[in-house]
């Protein structure tokens, strides 16, 4: 990847309304593409420690059927890891039937990002944590419902560089106004289907051209300064407010149950171990497939894979 030049008016120009969906202009937003992510690059070494855990994509630059078939924007943006995708999967994956949000795939859409956009008119350097991004949504909602926690959001608020822009997608007002009854009022508005909220500088197009090479390093600085509020509000197993992990065990735990074929109440038979060929009740299924049956007055607990239906 060649060394970042800086933005020229043309790269915003390739995002004009009438250019929105068609596929002549590809390659035009293709070198865009590889320009914003040679200058996240510099953003990449310079936060090495502190993007541990997020891994770094880029938006497709064609139009198709994840960006609903137009390419408004040029997004270079961290979300969680694998990972940490892995642990969400069962909540994320549970699509609307909603036609409009039936498409809404890609990671920026369903996880809190760290988020460097290229538009017609901007470049925006900030927070991204879209409606369906549930988990990150009801974290943050749940955060906001604590006084401490509130005034700390704020406190981390307040420290962003001059120019911060704070609020809900199309209503966005300086962050240094940011006040605890704000706040309070946000937590009503996480819902799936409120807008997107955001946090972050837009750097107007012209400003950015003039930057030169030296945006990569505005960039950067702005993306270390919006990390420690994406940590504060990211969901993760240190920072649950929502005991996302505890529906997690039990729904793992559910789907084990499930897979012995037996529940509570159901009569089984002993086929192994030192209980084998004694019968009883079953009275509980933990976690890891052990099955605690009544036999007789005795309770005993027996791997899953020893027990068959009493016939």
């Amino acid at each position: 990847m060649s060394a970042f030049k800086g933005l020229t008016s043309d790269a915003f120009a390739a995002y004009t309304p009438d250019k929105w969906a068609s596929n002549v202009h590809n390659l035009t937003r293709m070198r865009v593409k590889d320009a914003m992510v040679a200058m996240c690059d510099q953003a990449q070494q310079d936060l090495k420690e502190e993007l541990k855990g997020l891994a770094r994509a880029a938006t497709d630059e064609n139009p198709n059927i994840i960006n609903h078939k137009k390419v408004d924007a040029q997004w270079v943006f961290w979300a969680r890891d694998e990972a940490g995708r892995k642990n969400l999967a069962t909540f994320l994956e549970k699509t609307p039937l909603d036609e409009q949000k039936l498409f809404d795939i890609a990671p920026q859409d369903k996880h809190l990002t760290v988020a460097v956009v290229i538009r017609q008119t901007e470049v925006w350097v900030g927070l991204w944590l879209a409606p369906r991004a549930v988990v990150d949504r009801r974290n943050l909602a749940a955060i906001l419902e604590k006084t401490w926690e509130r005034e700390q959001l704020l406190d981390l608020i307040r420290e962003l560089p001059e120019g911060a822009m704070m609020g809900v997608q199309g209503a966005l007002a300086p962050a240094q106004e940011a006040n605890l009854n704000l706040l309070a009022d946000l937590a009503a508005n996480l819902g799936n289907d409120h807008p997107a909220w955001m946090v972050g500088q837009s750097i107007p197009a012209t400003d950015a051209v003039e930057f030169g090479a030296e945006l990569a390093d505005h960039v950067s600085r702005w993306l270390g300064a919006l990390l420690p509020i994406y940590r504060f509000i990211a969901w993760d197993k240190a920072n649950d407010h929502i005991e996302v992990n505890k529906q997690i065990q039990e729904e793992k735990a559910e789907k084990k149950r499930k897979a012995l074929g037996f529940g509570k109440g159901d009569k089984v038979r002993i086929i192994a171990g030192v209980f084998s060929g004694k019968s009883g009740v079953v009275q509980d299924i933990d976690t890891k497939a052990q099955v605690r049956v009544l036999v007789g007055k005795m309770s005993v607990v027996v791997p899953g894979a020893d027990l068959t239906p009493f016939a």
